[in-house]
Order: C-alpha cells, then structure tokens, then sequence
C-alpha cells in the first residue's frame, strides 16, 4: 500500500504548489536506477482545483504494490507533480492580500513549466534520465501531451543518464487517461460549459488550438521516439470517448507503428479512474511489460 511506502514532499520552486510527492525511493536505491523505471503522475483538476492535488496517485500506488504482476519490479519509484494552478471561482483569493507563492493565478503555458521543471529536479535529484512513465489524468494527460509537442528534438533522445541543469529528458512512455486532447472540441460537445476553466487556464478561444495536444502543428515522431498510451472509461461523464480516439488517430499518423496503445477498459466515472486505480494500474505495468521487452529485444 502507499502508505506502507516511504513518502516525502519535496519543493521545486519557491510556489507552495510547486511541490512534488516522492514514494518508496531512499538513497541506497538510487544505485538501482538505471536498471529500472520511474512511475511519475501528473493530476487533473481543471488546472484550477485546489482540492486536487499530487495524493491523487495514492490509490494508483496501491494497486500497482499490491499487483503479483512481475512488472511490479521493473519500478524504481514513484513521484506526483503538484503545478501552479489558475483562479477558480468556487475557492476566490484577493491578489491585493494573497502572499505571491500562495496565489493561485496560473496561466499558460505555467502550468506546463512547473511540470518541466519537477520532472528536471527530479531527474537531477535521483539520476534517471528517461527511465520514467509519465502518466496523466484529465487536464494531468494534456499536460503530459504538451510535454511531448513543445520539446526540442534534442529533448527527446533514449538515454537513460540524469539530466544536465535546466534540460528535461522525456519520459519512454506517456499514459494519459480520460485526458483532454482537443480543447475547443470537447467544449463544443458540451455546450460551451468547459469555457469557464478553459478561459481560466488558455485565456481566449482562439488560443486554445495552440495548446491542444491533438492539433499540434507538427509531427510528435520528431519530438518523441517512446511509447504513447491513451486510455478511457466508456463511464466517463465529463470527457467523451472523441477524445482518446482522436488523440489515438493524431499520434498513429505520426509515430511508427506499435508505439500506440489505446485503452478503453478502464472503469468508472471520471474522478473514479484514480479513485479506484484498477485499470490504470493495470495499463502502467502493461507498459511496463512492453518496455521491458523492447529492451530484452535489443
């Protein structure tokens, strides 16, 4: 269970939500490194809600410690990002009194930052380059995707050594699941009532093309040689199906083949994905499995 493993805080940025949670790792593991894999999440929440925070992963942890699956080995540890979040109108602050590293008042692309940011600290910390899952729930998997389409090609190389200062290694598999891909399309299929948050994180509409991961002007074979995984709840009541399958279709035309895996097995309503953490802890030690045999293919 999460709770039996060893747990920290650690702060990347002077921010009280630039912050990361660290699992299981203590130094005399980190020799062991380079032999296995990170597990590091990204929380979703709308970019704004302040009650979602990187203790979402918990769950997921569970499953996956309490998994017989041989994979379970492959793991190294596991961390979750907390990132500046944007105003939300349910949990109001007045910037006039709100000290600056409290203040929720994100706007794009800071949010992203702070994700690019912990993942070098934390690959400077613990040493393990590219050796990572990178898994994302809601808004957590269009932050993982935009990881991918705003690296450089010289971001985006397989090695497993840690990071220099200021460079940011990609991870060797991205998960998002019942992530938002198409931002002014899933707002369209529901009415415009996303317009609120959407407005809140990406500013005006005509920006929000720019930022989703499914319009992405170029080819994410250019940025990202690993594997990217998509998966969805057929219960999900806040993002529909449209969007995995477009994102699966938009990353099949650009990657090689074999480096797409859709998912649509998971269960349960939105927020019960990570609640319960079944399917997804079944699809990252899938992954897991298929990385390992890509190497031992090699």
């Amino acid at each position: 269970m999460a709770e039996s493993l060893k747990y920290s805080i650690l702060q990347y940025g002077p921010h009280e939500l630039q912050r990361v949670g660290v699992w299981g790792l203590d130094d005399a593991h980190t020799a062991n490194a380079n032999a296995k894999y990170w597990i590091i999440h990204i929380h979703g929440g709308a970019w704004r809600d302040p009650r979602v925070t990187h203790e979402s992963f918990a769950p997921i942890i569970t499953r996956i410690v309490n998994s017989h699956d041989d994979s379970r080995s492959a793991i190294a540890g596991f961390a979750s990002v907390d990132y500046r979040l944007s105003p939300h109108p349910e949990f109001p602050q007045d910037p006039a009194t709100t000290p600056p590293e409290k203040l929720r008042a994100a706007k794009h692309p800071d949010h992203l930052d702070d994700v690019r940011a912990a993942l070098g600290f934390l690959q400077r910390r613990y040493g393990f380059g590219s050796r990572y899952v990178l898994l994302g729930h809601s808004a957590g998997g269009t932050l993982a995707y935009q990881l991918l389409a705003t690296a450089s090609p010289v971001d985006s190389g397989s090695s497993s050594r840690g990071s220099t200062q200021g460079k940011t290694e990609l991870p060797q598999a991205v998960f998002g699941f019942e992530g938002i891909y198409d931002l002014a399309g899933l707002n369209a299929r529901v009415g415009g009532s996303y317009a609120g948050f959407l407005t809140a994180a990406f500013g005006a509409p005509e920006n929000w093309g720019a930022a989703s991961p499914m319009k992405y002007a170029g080819r994410y074979a250019d940025r990202f040689k690993g594997l990217a995984a998509l998966g969805q709840s057929p219960d999900d009541e806040l993002v529909d199906e449209p969007e995995a399958d477009g994102m699966a279709e938009r990353l099949r035309g650009d990657l090689d083949d074999g480096k797409v895996l859709l998912v649509k097995d998971l269960k349960g309503k939105h927020d019960d994905t990570w609640r319960d953490g079944t399917g997804v802890a079944r699809t990252v030690l899938r992954i897991l499995t298929v990385l390992k045999e890509n190497e031992e293919g090699h």
